[in-house]
């Protein structure tokens, strides 16, 4: 049994779309459920649930999770599920009916954890011509992932993106569940984590295994607004925090560490930034490290300062 979770926050403009891919599976209906959590409840979600689910005749699952955070409401539609199996997606994604037979199979094996696979592009306008030097389809940036076309085990320190993961729901809670991932208010941005990606770095550590199937692929919805400098610098400034919060976790750095933490990174931040200005060709890229830089710098003096948000980030678990 699968259960299918989508956390949605105030994107009800491609939600029905997702819906409805969703409900073209060619699972037989009673081998998977979907379940739509509405992190932002306004009443808005639900009217499009109830609109598909009227025009479709299929059941589906609609929940609300108030506490703002990916993380709450990843852990909200696991609760909610009867599924042995968890499968992870977006609101903003669009599938093909043999997605979910493509994932279910590789849960035989015991020791599989989590299954995802490719993540394609749909674009809503032309790629800028420097998107190419972030790398492959902007580099991990527009959460797209490509890892070939064959199956194959992952290895750590490469992971399955959360926009189109399955996870074996006993391993979830056995781990510890999701570290937090994005706010959708973004005046919490400093309570984000390391989301999926922590998450399956505890998976390998109780030795289960992470499988990439490619033939599990979807589309991943890249509006005009998310190929514009200014997001990538977003991007990476919330990855600066990411990468500030495992780093405390691993290392729990003291007050002094954590400044002198910060001043090397405010250091990187203005070096990059300088570098941007010297070179046309990678400015947009050397100046989205200095956002990186500068977010990390930001979290670890924040760190250095507060004591409680050192205990939310060195807390054990994130269930709500």
């Amino acid at each position: 049994m699968l259960s299918v979770i989508v956390p949605t926050y105030s994107l009800q403009a491609y939600l029905r779309d997702t819906l409805v891919g969703l409900l073209k599976q060619d699972l037989p209906t009673d081998k998977y459920e979907i379940i739509v959590v509405d992190n932002n409840p306004s009443g808005k979600v639900f009217k499009i649930v109830q609109d598909v689910k009227q025009k479709w005749q299929r059941p589906m699952h609609f929940v609300e999770e108030p506490d703002v955070g990916l993380h709450n409401a990843r852990h909200k539609g696991a609760k909610e599920a009867v599924g042995d199996i968890l499968v992870y997606i977006d609101d903003d994604v669009l599938t093909h009916p043999a997605w979910l037979r493509s994932i279910v199979q590789h849960f035989q094996d015991p020791l599989v954890a989590v299954v995802g696979g490719k993540i394609l592009p749909k674009w809503e306008a032309t790629p800028p011509a420097w998107l190419d030097k972030f790398g492959n389809n902007g580099g991990g940036n527009l959460s797209l992932l490509d890892l070939g076309g064959e199956v194959r085990e992952v290895a750590w320190p490469q992971s399955i993106y959360g926009c189109n993961m399955a996870v074996r729901e006993s391993v979830l809670w056995e781990v510890g569940g999701f570290h937090p991932d994005a706010m959708g208010d973004r005046r919490l941005i400093w309570l984000r984590g390391d989301g999926e990606t922590g998450l399956q770095r505890k998976i390998y550590q109780a030795g289960y295994k992470v499988i990439y199937e490619p033939r599990a692929w979807v589309y991943h919805r890249v509006p005009a607004s998310r190929l514009r400098p200014e997001y990538f610098y977003w991007r990476r400034f919330v990855e600066g925090i990411s990468h500030s919060y495992t780093d405390m976790r691993q290392n729990q750095f003291s007050r002094i560490r954590l400044l002198q933490n910060a001043g090397h990174s405010f250091l990187k931040a203005v070096w990059s930034y300088a570098d941007s200005l010297r070179s046309s060709d990678w400015s947009i890229r050397s100046r989205a490290m200095s956002w990186f830089w500068y977010g990390r710098a930001q979290h670890q003096l924040r760190l250095s300062l507060s004591s409680t948000l050192r205990s939310y980030v060195l807390q054990k678990t994130y269930f709500s």
